[in-house]
């Protein structure tokens, strides 16, 4: 196939796929508000104090070398107020929650999951993955001019914007499949994952094993030698599949969530880890975003019919009409 025929035919199916492409819908507005919810949880449930503790060479209180400056706990004049600063991020993230303003709570809702990334003392992989997964969104809800999230696009993208939104969610499927894969592939170098045995040691972890009522059906299962070599390999199948499925068609996306819900579901009944369970189920509902057919402009024939007849002055009266 000549060259210029292959790329004509490349663009012509990037422009097929972006004549389908639509953001706009309760898919990104779900995935959105949990990884909100998420972030809310850790400031709302957990005091600044257990949030800015020292922990091994980290100071006490929020650290603001550098670009962390930046976060609300420094802004607002360092761990003597760190309260103001945890009920600023809660009201942000509340209203980036609700779905209200898109457009306008983009750039808030990037500073407020910054701020706890940056800046508590032991963040876990739920803040990272929501910071970077934020900075992702941020193109895309920039284009959003609808008053909430949860309503339904009456009116089609600028060109411009339509592209900028699908190259940015193509690159939040990208960054979710690195992420499953990365873990998985990483966890094959360790010894209690690659013999199938770290299921057995997690369940009875001091801090994060499983406990009540679940204690009761994990524990004696997991002394099953085939069951927690299962339970361990299991997992690393899963998030392989997931990586996968990230990046396949609308079906594969949506497979690929469910095995993320169930994936992390278990880790919630076993380990707890909410905040970042709901972060990847987020953004998993994000990546799973079904093509459908975008809205296009209407012609004025097509907006008289939407309205009854046409509006112009002067119409001519029904035949048989006085």
């Amino acid at each position: 196939m000549p060259v210029a025929a292959f790329i004509d035919e490349q663009a012509a199916g990037l422009q097929r796929h972006l004549g389908r492409f639509d953001f706009r819908s309760r898919w990104f507005g779900v995935g959105r508000s949990l990884i909100c919810f998420a972030e809310l949880t850790v400031i709302l449930f957990t005091p600044p104090k257990a949030l800015l503790t020292p922990v091994l060479t980290i100071s006490d209180g929020a650290r603001c070398g550098g670009v962390r400056a930046a976060s609300a706990y420094c802004l607002v004049g360092g761990t003597s107020h760190a309260e103001y600063a945890r009920w600023l991020l809660v009201a942000i993230l509340l209203l980036a929650a609700s779905g209200y303003g898109p457009r306008w709570t983009a750039i808030p809702q990037l500073w407020a999951i910054y701020s706890i990334a940056v800046s508590i003392s032991v963040p876990d992989g739920g803040e990272s993955v929501s910071m970077v997964i934020s900075l992702l969104m941020l193109p895309i809800l920039l284009t959003d001019d609808r008053t909430w999230h949860w309503q339904p696009a009456k009116k089609p993208l600028r060109p411009t914007a339509h592209a900028i939104a699908f190259a940015a969610f193509w690159a939040i499927r990208v960054e979710l499949a690195y992420i499953y894969l990365d873990t998985a592939i990483s966890k094959f170098g360790v010894a209690d994952w690659a013999n199938g045995t770290a299921e057995y040691y997690f369940l009875r972890d001091n801090m994060f094993g499983v406990s009540t009522p679940w204690a009761g059906i994990f524990l004696p299962l997991s002394k099953n030698a085939l069951i927690v070599v299962g339970m361990t390999w299991g997992a690393l199948v899963v998030e392989l599949l997931i990586a996968a499925c990230v990046l396949g068609s609308d079906r594969w996306r949506k497979v690929g969530l469910v095995l993320d819900v169930l994936l992390h579901g278990t880790i919630i009944l076993t380990m707890g880890l909410w905040s970042f369970a709901l972060v990847m189920i987020g953004t998993s509902t994000v990546a799973a975003l079904p093509m459908r057919k975008a809205p296009t402009e209407k012609t004025p024939a097509e907006e008289a019919n939407d309205t009854g007849g046409p509006k112009r002055a002067g119409a001519a009266a029904p035949v048989g009409a006085t």
